[in-house]
């Protein structure tokens, strides 16, 4: 599955650098990888944030993670390596931490797995579902709502029906 996320690029980057984010998490990204592409060696997601007490809360959260990096952009070479991560270097696909506008609506495949969670563990009907995608420390959810209710499920919870 192509991830709903945006694509790390260099215009983005100055964006984020322009509204105030300084600290950037990077993190293995499993959603974005495929094995039909086999000029990617891997994927990399990260996430921006304005202040360092919410990029270690992150950083903590995906401890395990060997690639696991905080690029703090007071360091000239850490804002440098961000914007070579941005242009996309052979190999390598990189995703920012948003969800990109044009796929926020999930398409009917995941739709179909999504009626078949529901219909399994709740006694939701399966028409009128809100979906939306979210991110909580680089990690895809759903969060589906009926009338007032709702219930957040990772991606990969959700592609396995």
């Amino acid at each position: 599955m192509h991830p709903p996320l945006m694509i790390f690029s260099a215009a983005l980057l100055s964006a984020l650098l322009q509204e105030g984010y300084g600290f950037f998490v990077r993190q293995s990204c499993a959603v974005g990888f495929s094995p039909a592409d086999p000029h990617i060696r891997e994927v990399f997601l990260i996430t921006p944030y304005k202040d360092i007490v919410s990029a270690n809360a992150h950083f903590q959260h995906i401890r395990f993670d060997r690639r696991k990096y905080i690029y703090q952009t007071s360091h000239p070479e850490e804002k440098e390596k961000l914007y070579q991560a941005a242009a996309q270097p052979a190999g390598y696909k990189i995703y920012a931490a948003q969800i990109d506008p044009e796929r926020q609506m999930p398409d009917l495949q995941l739709i179909q797995h999504v009626k078949h969670y529901i219909s399994q563990y709740t006694t939701w009907p399966t028409d009128h579902i809100r979906i939306e995608y979210g991110l909580q420390y680089g990690e895809l959810y759903l969060s589906l709502k009926y009338g007032d209710e709702e219930i957040k499920v990772p991606l990969p919870a959700i592609e396995s029906y």
